[in-house]
Formats: structure tokens, C-alpha cells, sequence
């Protein structure tokens, strides 16, 4: 029941572009390199529409609770 959960989340979820980034840069070629930040780059992209359409659901609901965001859907459904 933390204020800043969806934050938290966004936080999380953004930890894997920096495995992907590591997994090509310590394999030490040149090609396995260019796939990794292809791969983030891709990864990124899909964050940015993912943040874009929760944005959307926390203007709906006012709050980064999630708790509160669930209840909320108990009335109105995120349609």
C-alpha cells in the first residue's frame, strides 16, 4: 500500500534494459553489442507506449496508489 506504486513499477520494469545492454557489451562482439542495443532500443520503445497508456489510467484515477486504482475499477471500467 505504497503512495508511489505505479512509480515503483515503471522503476522495475526498466532494470531489464540494463541486464540486455550488460549481456552484449560482456560478450565482448562487436555483433552481439549492436543485437543488445537493438534490443533495448526495442524494449524502450515498448515502456514508452506502456507509460503513455498508464499515464492515462492515473489521470482517470488521480492517484499512483494501487490499491486505490483497483478500487476505483470496482465503479468505472478502464475501457
Amino acid at each position: 500500500n505504497v503512495d508511489l506504486g505505479l512509480m515503483f513499477l515503471f522503476a522495475v520494469s526498466a532494470l531489464g534494459v540494463y541486464g540486455i545492454i550488460l549481456s552484449g557489451w560482456a560478450s565482448n562482439s562487436r555483433y552481439a553489442f549492436f543485437g543488445a542495443i537493438r534490443s533495448a532500443g526495442q524494449m524502450i520503445s515498448y515502456e514508452v507506449s506502456l507509460g503513455l497508456i498508464l499515464v492515462v489510467t492515473l489521470l482517470c484515477v488521480g492517484s499512483l496508489n494501487l490499491v486505490s486504482i483497483v478500487s476505483f475499477q470496482a465503479f468505472t471500467f478502464f475501457i
